[in-house]
């Protein structure tokens, strides 16, 4: 009988242990892991913050005009007729037009009515910047050329020529009437970006 009172207390120790204070043990160290996935995530999260602010800080320094001209160096959107209006300008600041311009969009848009306009779809989605391929011709002399080169590449608008060709007048027989034999027929294919 006298032992009958501590195997009682040993068996209700066993089930108080089993049913109750393992499974509370286990849950306290499933949430002291929480606890600490937690504690990184706060310390990352301080961490990021201080990395934003700084950030901000640093971009809210930069001149509002160094910014405009960010902005058109590589534009938040394609605005293609701007960038082809652009193109325009500078070639006739050196009188030569251009023409036949063919380019490609991110849309599916209808063709304007111009009928030299040429347009499809290009997919570059995985891409952080969009791409706006541009191809165009034009007729002037080597000397005017070369400037209009030079201005394209100074312009603000980030611009890579992919190729470029030329066509010479053929001087073996008799030129046409008003046909320059040093003014030279330039294709150029380009290419420009903007941020998604």
């Amino acid at each position: 009988m006298k032992f009958i009172f501590p195997i009682i207390a040993i068996i209700a120790s066993i089930l108080i242990f089993i049913f109750f204070i393992n499974p509370k043990y286990n849950e306290i160290t499933l949430l002291k892991t929480d606890i600490q996935d937690y504690n990184k995530a706060l310390d990352n999260s301080t961490a990021l913050q201080k990395t934003e602010d700084s950030l901000l800080t640093s971009y809210n320094q930069i001149k509002q005009e160094d910014k405009d001209r960010l902005s058109d160096f590589l534009p938040s959107s394609v605005n293609n007729i701007q960038f082809i209006l652009e193109i325009e300008r500078i070639a006739s600041l050196h009188n030569m037009p251009i023409k036949d311009i063919k380019f490609e969009t991110v849309k599916n848009d209808a063709a304007p009515a111009n009928t030299n306009l040429v347009v499809s779809s290009v997919s570059k989605d995985n891409l952080p910047y969009g791409v706006f391929p541009i191809e165009f011709s034009t007729d002037g002399s080597y000397d005017k050329f070369v400037p209009f080169l030079k201005d394209l590449e100074y312009n603000l608008r980030l611009v890579d020529i992919k190729s470029m060709s030329f066509l010479v007048p053929d001087t073996s027989g008799k030129l046409a009437a008003g046909v320059d034999p040093n003014s030279y027929h330039y294709i150029i294919k380009a290419e420009t970006y903007w941020l998604k």
